[in-house]
């Protein structure tokens, strides 16, 4: 072999060399890793720390803006229209505390009684108050759903009868409804109605043995808006009148909304608020304002839990995010708990018992609850 040859051949196997190495240093450089998919997960409703050893009430949650949503989600699959069959909810593991039963323990011998809750002077409002015999100090007003115009406190009876049986009292109200032939402006008297009713009962804490400080308000449609309204607008003065009680804080513990919505929307605005969103009349113009419970977060008096069906209107779940997210900009204690597949309604039969979709997302609120107001 002449020696131009052998250096051919070297600087050759060089290149070859050198060659196979830029290709595996170019492999590494432009190899991508492909992210795992991550299914629909179920995540417990979270607990608030444990308050400081303290006489004085417990410091308020603070939730950092930017935090993530806290949800509680399904493997349902999900729909764009409300399921014909019921949705399913997977319940986040319940906690054990004292005072708490399963759903199939016998009901606790209970006192019915319809009282009316209005100041006298004021127009006529009757609730109905269930007590257990023995209970929690916590109670819980139940506002009922409707589209505004239609509903009645009887339509509360199965999550009065659940809360019942699990030892919480409870007071489901009317309310004043925007029927055709109610004169406008509607506004603010159903929501003063709410009012009123926490502030009978504490007025009456004592005589009930609840305490006047854990009084909950928890809504269903327009009920929800009407109870949102309680929370973000505590001892309002705009909430005026004689359907009020003087000198008597209206603020409630804590906010639980079903498939409400919560920017002040309403089918007729010109008979509810007087007047269309547009309209140059100030006193118009104040009514639409304060509605809008989402601009109003920041004076949340509570915690709140959200529940919404993922199926229902796109406006409804648009609105219990936007307010989720801005209690939680504001520091607040907001949970917001999205059911799979589920509309509005999901939770109780036309009887008004609890679906089992229904009970399962009532275990989940008793979880919540007794997590924020722990027996004492």
């Amino acid at each position: 072999m002449t020696f131009a040859v052998a250096v051919a051949l070297v600087l050759a196997a060089c290149g070859k060399d050198s060659s196979e190495r830029s290709e595996r240093r170019r492999a590494a450089t432009t190899t991508t890793t492909t992210p795992r998919a991550v299914g629909p997960q179920t995540v417990p409703v979270p607990a608030p720390p444990p308050a400081p050893p303290t006489t004085g009430p417990p410091p308020a949650v603070t939730v950092p803006p930017g935090a993530p949503r806290s949800t509680t989600t399904t493997s349902t699959p999900a729909t764009t229209t409300r399921p014909t069959t019921e949705p399913t909810v997977t319940a986040a593991a319940p906690t054990s505390r004292p005072g708490a039963t399963s759903t199939t323990t016998k009901p606790k011998p209970v006192t019915r009684k319809t009282v009316v809750y209005s100041p006298t002077g004021a127009p006529k409002r009757q609730g109905d108050l269930v007590l257990p015999r023995q209970h929690e100090n916590t109670i819980v007003v139940l506002v009922h759903g409707g589209d505004g115009s239609t509903g009645t406190r009887k339509q509360m009876r199965g999550w009065a009868d659940f809360y019942a049986q699990h030892g919480y009292p409870s007071f489901a109200i009317d309310y004043l409804l925007a029927k055709p032939t109610t004169p406008p402006p509607v506004s603010p008297k159903p929501e003063t109605d709410v009012k009123a009713a926490v502030q009978y009962l504490r007025g009456r804490a004592a005589e009930l043995t609840v305490d006047p400080d854990r009084i909950v308000v928890q809504g269903f449609a327009t009920g929800a808006a009407l109870s949102a309204q309680a929370e973000v607008t505590p001892d309002d003065p705009f909430f005026g009148g004689n359907s009020r009680y003087p000198s008597v804080t209206d603020k409630p513990a804590a906010f639980i909304g079903f498939y409400g919505r919560y920017d002040g929307a309403v089918r007729n605005p010109t008979r509810y608020y007087g007047g269309p969103p547009g309209s140059t009349d100030p006193t118009v113009q104040a009514r639409h304002a304060k509605a809008n419970s989402i601009a109003h977060a920041v004076d949340a008096a509570g915690p709140a839990l959200l529940v919404q069906g993922d199926a229902d209107e796109p406006a409804l779940v648009e609105s219990a995010t936007k307010f989720h997210d801005a209690l939680q900009a504001a520091g607040k204690d907001a949970t917001l708990t999205v059911v799979p597949g589920a509309g509005a309604g999901f939770d109780q039969s036309k009887s008004g018992a609890l679906t089992p979709a229904g009970q399962q997302v009532a275990q989940q609120v008793l979880e919540w609850l007794g997590a924020r107001f722990p027996p004492s």
